[in-house]
């Protein structure tokens, strides 16, 4: 079993800042996250997938080069040219994040590259389809107790 199977990770997603909805309650893998179910961990993919889109890493070749940057040992070449034959979209082709199909094909190809798993594409879609958390107002702190704390909760 691979550790991206075992984690419910099959992205490999890293630790970082954010609190993602269906997290396991103990962490024992310091570098990736460990979720309840692979569809908490496809959920957090597709926030990531979007939130990258968004912000201008709007094709496969650069969605993946800032996921598996070559610095990190991964052949980065390789990978995308996997994710890109396989969904059938070209490499260079700009994304949209409403674009549900192409986001399951990539996260689909994305997860077996990094698990070796061929993962339901039903599976992948209830990850697609689970909202993010609302945005909660930040509780007021009594006065003369600092500033709020501040946090990602996904």
């Amino acid at each position: 079993m691979t550790r991206g199977i075992r984690n419910n990770d099959p992205l490999n997603i890293r630790h970082g800042k954010s609190q993602w909805t269906g997290m396991s309650k103990v962490q024992t893998d310091k570098t990736f996250v460990q979720f309840t179910s692979r569809v908490y961990g496809y959920r957090a993919a597709f926030i990531i997938l979007r939130n990258y889109i968004s912000r201008g890493k709007d094709t496969i070749g650069k969605i993946i080069a800032k996921w598996a940057p070559s610095a990190d040992g991964n052949t980065t070449p390789v990978y995308i040219r996997y994710v890109s034959r396989s969904t059938g979209i070209g490499a260079s082709h700009p994304l949209r994040i409403d674009d549900k199909d192409a986001l399951i094909a990539i996260v689909q190809s994305m997860a077996h590259m990094e698990s070796g798993i061929i993962e339901e594409r039903s599976v992948i879609e209830q990850g697609y389809e689970v909202p993010p958390q609302p945005s909660r107002p930040t509780p007021a702190l009594p006065p003369g107790r600092g500033t709020a704390p501040f946090g990602v909760k996904n």
